[in-house]
């Protein structure tokens, strides 16, 4: 291959990568616990927080409803997780329109924080944690988050208990 031929498919290959224009961020907020944000353009698009509660917040990615319920899926290398929620205001976390909250459990479940609850959110934490990015899907529409870079968040997020 040439050195022109190189630098052309060089030049492609970088023009047709995902470039991801947002930042992975892991915070201790009062009254909230450890939360792992993503954020682009001044808006979230991925929120997820352990403290006084759990929940998971993420701009849907097809058109969203303004109240109802919801099906979204999170993939990576490492798997596959589908979550049912619902519809909800985006300026509630500046951005995100889909939220469940206690990994699909009531907050009165006595399960919640238990052994299985747990296996379910070490999961998602380790298939979060695959160091490539994240594929949000819906509706037959998806976009893609770059891998997280936001310090020790998997090991906070992990050891949260309420």
């Amino acid at each position: 291959m040439t050195t022109g031929v190189l630098a052309t498919v060089i030049v492609l290959a970088l023009a047709l990568a995902p470039a991801f224009a947002g930042t992975w961020k892991h915070e201790v907020v009062p009254n909230d616990g450890d939360v792992l944000t993503y954020s682009a353009d001044g808006k979230t698009q991925f929120y997820l927080g352990c403290g006084r509660g759990f929940a998971l917040h993420v701009k849907y990615p097809g058109e969203a409803k303004q109240e109802g319920e919801a099906d979204i899926a999170i993939s990576t290398s490492r798997g596959r997780m589908t979550f049912n929620g619902d519809f909800e205001d985006p300026s509630v976390f500046g951005g995100t329109d889909f939220r469940q909250s206690y990994l699909g459990y009531l907050h009165s479940d006595p399960r919640v924080f238990g052994r299985k609850w747990n296996a379910v959110k070490a999961r998602l934490l380790n298939m979060l944690d695959s160091r490539g990015p994240i594929t949000i899907s819906a509706g037959g529409r998806s976009y893609r988050l770059p891998a997280i870079e936001a310090g020790d968040w998997h090991k906070a997020l992990d050891s949260c208990r309420n």
